[in-house]
């Protein structure tokens, strides 16, 4: 089982989460923000961690983009796009699928130009499902020898059965869950990276539980599953690109993913 830890990079509450997750608890991979404010923090760590399997979180809509380009970032080169916007743009604007592949260029570049093999490419609110953007990635994945993208393949029924929650319904997850599912589709047709592997977490993103591990470990097929830990009391006073994100990273479920791949194989 593949235990993702996102956002890597992001804020120093992230980094440490992730790092003790690692080391005494279930998480295998990250996926490191390579315009994060706290990315050199995050690559210290990770020269002491060579097992720990690292990716590319892929970022168009927090932060500072690495190559400016007005189509996507303000003048002071802060992306300030929405999802919809980005998928509105990757359907008619080849000015912006070609921004969008210099952007990732570079974020895959910085990562490897400091000698680190990539295991897999994600994306921040999941972008690089966007059909077209999910080309680009695919292409650079392949440029790159990266071996696996992640798809949202994930079945409702067997999540709801191993949760038995039904909070996805009130919190937009269905919603999400669908678009993505449909993006999954069109883009398997494409090229598929991700073929021997179960996806966990949309329904449920940013609140898995011990129990939801425990189960998973029990079971025969391959399971990815992402999460979100991290250590609120060092992100408080972080100063953040939007509310909404601050809202997120400073949420009592950060901390209760952390406890919950630490305690998880115990």
């Amino acid at each position: 089982m593949i235990v993702n830890a996102d956002d890597l990079g992001m804020t120093p509450g992230s980094n440490k989460a992730i790092f003790e997750g690692y080391d005494h608890g279930m998480i295998t991979h990250t996926s490191i923000m390579a315009n994060g404010d706290y990315f050199s923090e995050a690559m210290e760590g990770l020269q002491s961690r060579k097992e720990l399997g690292i990716g590319i979180h892929l970022n168009l809509t927090y932060g500072k983009a690495l190559h400016f380009d007005t189509v996507y970032n303000d003048t002071q080169g802060i992306f300030n796009l929405s999802y919809l916007k980005l998928l509105a743009l990757s359907i008619y604007n080849k000015e912006f699928l070609k921004a969008v592949e210099l952007e990732f260029e570079q974020q895959v570049s910085r990562v490897i130009n400091k000698g680190f093999t990539l295991t897999h490419l994600d994306s921040h609110r999941h972008i690089h499902l966007i059909p077209s953007i999910y080309r680009i990635v695919i292409k650079l994945a392949l440029k790159y020898n990266i071996p696996r993208v992640r798809l949202v393949n994930e079945n409702i029924i067997d999540s709801f059965s191993l949760s038995g929650r039904y909070n996805f319904i009130l919190n937009g997850g269905i919603i999400k869950y669908f678009l993505l599912k449909t993006f999954t589709g069109i883009n398997s047709s494409h090229k598929n990276l991700y073929k021997s592997i179960k996806f966990y977490s949309i329904l449920y993103t940013g609140v898995v539980t011990r129990d939801i591990l425990q189960k998973l470990k029990t079971y025969d097929d391959n399971y990815e599953v992402m999460v979100h830990p991290s250590i609120i009391e060092l992100d408080e006073n972080v100063v953040f690109y939007d509310q909404d994100e601050k809202s997120y990273r400073v949420s009592k479920d950060r901390e209760d993913e952390l406890k919950a791949v630490l305690t998880a194989e115990h």
